[in-house]
């Protein structure tokens, strides 16, 4: 009889303390998901300053580069670089801001001016689709100025020789005018072109022209104002002009 109320008791203590190790079981969770929501929480803010502090201020204050000459002697016409008697024309419409068309640039367009440009074999003419941003707007605003003064090359290939990215401040009309500067337009005459957003609605009509022709991503091409088409690489582009030269032979 002796033995069941020490029994009785083990049994409660035995309890107890499975509640008290439920207890610390329960406050050790509550400890854990309160630290891991301060990582979480650290996280984010951390991730919101980096955002906020992103290199945008100090890519929109770089120097501003000098073009690199690609079209020094060959003819120009508005928008038309080459011969105007060549006989396949090469349509490209392009954003200032797209990393490709840049590529295109700086990699495909010297070997296409030496093949097929400076012999009089083709002639090109840029449009824009500026589809990226409100930079891609003001960057063919900007062009359209430079049009009216006769130096749209010379304009056009700064822009891309000072691309910085996507909407980081590389075609503020600030940076712009100092583009303009260096390529020695007439200060006055394009602040006020720019300011005055004059082109505007030329370069809304050229983008929804390309959209209407087929345009859907930059660079695209047409071939003596063919269907629209994307290479990826100068070779695919080689080809159609070689058809095309092929055809008027």
């Amino acid at each position: 009889m002796a033995t069941k109320p020490r029994q009785s008791t083990a049994a409660q203590l035995s309890r107890r303390a499975q509640r008290r190790a439920e207890q610390e079981r329960a406050a050790r969770r509550r400890r854990q998901l309160l630290i891991g929501g301060v990582v979480v929480v650290a996280v984010l803010a951390a991730a919101v300053l980096i955002y906020l502090n992103r290199p945008k201020a100090e890519q929109a204050t770089a120097p501003v580069q000098p073009a690199t000459g690609h079209f020094t002697g060959i003819p120009q016409n508005g928008r038309v670089l080459g011969n105007p008697n060549a006989p396949v024309l090469l349509v490209e419409w392009g954003d200032y801001q797209c990393p490709a068309c840049k590529n295109f640039e700086d990699l495909v367009l010297p070997q296409l001016i030496n093949d097929y440009i400076r012999p009089g074999k083709v002639r090109l003419e840029f449009r824009d689709f500026a589809f990226i941003g409100q930079e891609s707007q003001t960057a063919a605003e900007a062009a359209f100025c430079a049009l009216d003064q006769g130096k749209f090359w010379d304009f056009h290939e700064t822009l891309y020789a000072n691309q910085l990215g996507e909407n980081v401040g590389s075609f503020t009309p600030a940076r712009l005018k100092q583009i303009a500067q260096v390529v020695g337009l007439d200060m006055n005459a394009f602040n006020q072109c720019l300011d005055s957003h004059k082109h505007q609605g030329d370069v809304q009509a050229m983008t929804k022209q390309g959209s209407s022709q087929g345009v859907q991503a930059t660079p695209s091409f047409s071939v003596n104002n063919g269907a629209p088409f994307t290479i990826s690489s100068y070779d695919d582009l080689k080809k159609a002009l070689d058809k095309a030269l092929g055809a008027q032979s």
